[in-house]
């Protein structure tokens, strides 16, 4: 059976245009967009005006880095970037894992 492999690192980024650059506004998103989308890891739109990566840490990381790069040379003056870290899951029946929730915050096992 193949197994489910789950990215280390999640980041969301929304470039915000400036009016004041000397490149258009659809440039200047583009821009980083290009780099996203040529960055070979999973990138998809993920809420209005919002871009995902999903992938190895050092590679998102990377990507993401790059990504800012590109949007402010474009003329952009703001790249939001909200970054989070998958947590280890534990195996079932381990702690951390669907039937030992070690979680208060999760609600218990419907049986």
């Amino acid at each position: 059976m193949p197994g489910y492999n789950r990215a280390e690192l999640n980041v969301e980024f929304k470039i915000v245009v400036s009016e004041r650059a000397g490149k258009p506004p659809q440039e200047q998103i583009e821009a980083g967009l290009r780099v996203a989308n040529e960055s070979g890891l999973a990138a998809h739109e993920s809420g209005p005006e919002t871009t995902a990566l999903a992938g190895g840490r050092s590679e998102v990381l990377e990507t993401v880095m790059r990504v800012i790069e590109a949007s402010l040379d474009a003329g952009a003056r703001i790249v939001e970037v909200k970054v989070e870290a998958q947590e280890e899951t534990g195996k079932f029946g381990e702690p951390g894992g669907r039937r030992n929730r070690t979680d208060p915050a999760e609600p218990p096992p419907t049986s």
